[in-house]
């Protein structure tokens, strides 16, 4: 599996799987390339944008679970729930990256 390496000057670096790098920087709205730069400016942008979709998936997450007890308080069998690694699990420590280059007003880089 390749990992990504996102970089910058207000963290250490960040190693992460390409399959879950290429979905965060979907989400930001960042080109798959084996290359690439969110620039200062762009920071509060992405953040908004990876914070949201973390939202989402956490309402998601959240309806699932309640139908699930909704089934199981009506008698259907309990199907086992999955504890699947989350968005917001994956995507922490770039958050952090993220949030400090915010505050230092540098840029964040990633390469293969």
């Amino acid at each position: 599996m390749a990992l990504v390496v996102f970089r910058s000057k207000a963290a250490g670096e960040i190693f992460m799987f390409a399959e879950t790098a290429r979905r965060i920087l979907d989400i930001i709205g960042k080109p798959d390339a084996p290359r690439g730069v969110i620039a200062a400016e762009q920071i509060p942008q992405a953040l908004q944008r990876l914070t949201a979709a973390i939202e989402r998936e956490r309402a998601e997450l959240r309806a699932a679970a309640q139908a699930r007890a909704e089934a199981e308080r009506h008698g259907e069998p309990a199907s086992p729930a999955e504890q699947p690694v989350t968005l917001a699990q994956r995507a922490y420590p770039l958050l952090e990256m993220l949030r400090a280059a915010q505050k230092k007003n540098v840029d964040v880089t990633w390469g293969v």
